[in-house]
């Protein structure tokens, strides 16, 4: 018959252990890795044994998670730890992100870059039968460029594509031909030419800027002929295919829209970096619960528990695992 020390001394150890079990739960469910699934299971057998067998040596429990378990817990609450400062720097730059997007989203509902870039088109026609005018002495008086300039002003740095040093130069680059040239504007004669003849019924195609320079690619509404205005320079040029080779010519749209996809983007990558934050183990971590695993799995483990020797190299494994 057991005596009451030995029954508070049972009811001792178990409760400690179960808090163990508990604490081992925790992790495992947060680590959600295969290795440390089995180990708390195994553990729970473990302890289970002890707890439905009074005849055991309830000491050998004791013994056990002092061996094992404590150093097990220790680990891993550490690598939760570490983990969990990661993934709440990862949580806040995706919550970040997500407001960033709210916002920007809200900014480009309200805009009417599409309505601006029809008015747009229909003030450069009259503008530019107005400039073949002049220039052919058919009228006279002062050209105000202000609101042809507006869009480009106002709009350019959001709306605008942005292009390349090399890009800019190709299709601004008309030194070859022949032109129009006046105080207020140049105009290259071959496309004064076709703006008569096409009376004048042209379109904003797009766009472009490089760095603070911007210039609007044209197009006839009656055919796919292109040219340029160079708005810094007041100049007209038609464009060949060569000239626009590599250059994206599709509907401007917000940059914001742009920094949408990146931040979308962004946050994709982020959401796949939290799994693998919690779940990927350092290789020298994943040795260890092997070696543990496989150790107290052995058949002859409970009969091994009272010699310290043997579990050493385990033990000293899991207290120097560095972690970052």
């Amino acid at each position: 018959m057991e005596s009451k020390e030995e029954i508070e001394t049972f009811k001792r150890i178990i409760a400690e252990s179960n808090k163990k079990l508990s604490i081992l739960k925790i992790v495992s469910n947060f680590f959600n890795h295969s290795d440390l699934i089995a180990i708390l299971i195994r553990t729970k057998v473990i302890h289970n044994l002890f707890e439905n067998n009074r005849g055991l040596d309830i000491n050998k429990l004791e013994l056990f998670h002092i061996q094992f378990t404590n150093s097990l817990l220790e680990l891993l609450q550490k690598l939760k730890r570490s983990k969990e400062q990661k993934y709440l720097i990862i949580s806040d730059e995706i919550y970040i992100n997500e407001g960033f997007i709210s916002r920007l989203k809200e900014e480009i509902t309200v805009t009417t870059f599409p309505d601006e870039v029809r008015a747009h088109s229909q003030l450069i026609c009259k503008k530019l039968e107005e400039l073949y005018k002049i220039l052919a002495g058919e009228t006279s008086g002062r050209f105000v460029w202000s609101d042809i300039l507006t869009l480009s002003r106002q709009r350019g740095a959001e709306f605008y594509r942005e292009i390349s040093e090399e890009q800019y130069k190709r299709i601004t680059s008309h030194n070859d031909a022949p032109v129009y040239q006046s105080e207020i504007v140049t105009l290259e004669k071959k496309l004064a030419g076709k703006l008569n003849i096409q009376k004048f019924k042209v379109k904003l195609v797009c766009g472009l800027h490089y760095k603070n320079e911007f210039v609007e690619v044209m197009e006839f509404v009656n055919s796919n002929d292109k040219f340029i205005f160079i708005t810094g320079k007041k100049s007209f040029y038609l464009l060949d295919e060569n000239q626009l080779k590599g250059i994206d010519l599709s509907k401007n749209q917000s940059n914001r829209k742009d920094l949408i996809d990146q931040l979308t983007n962004k946050n994709a990558a982020l959401q796949d970096q939290l799994i693998i934050v919690k779940t990927v183990l350092p290789d020298d971590v994943e040795k260890v619960l092997e070696s543990y695993l496989s150790k107290i799995s052995g058949v002859d483990f409970l009969d091994d528990l009272q010699n310290v020797d043997e579990q050493t190299n385990i033990l000293k494994a899991m207290l120097n695992i560095n972690i970052k």
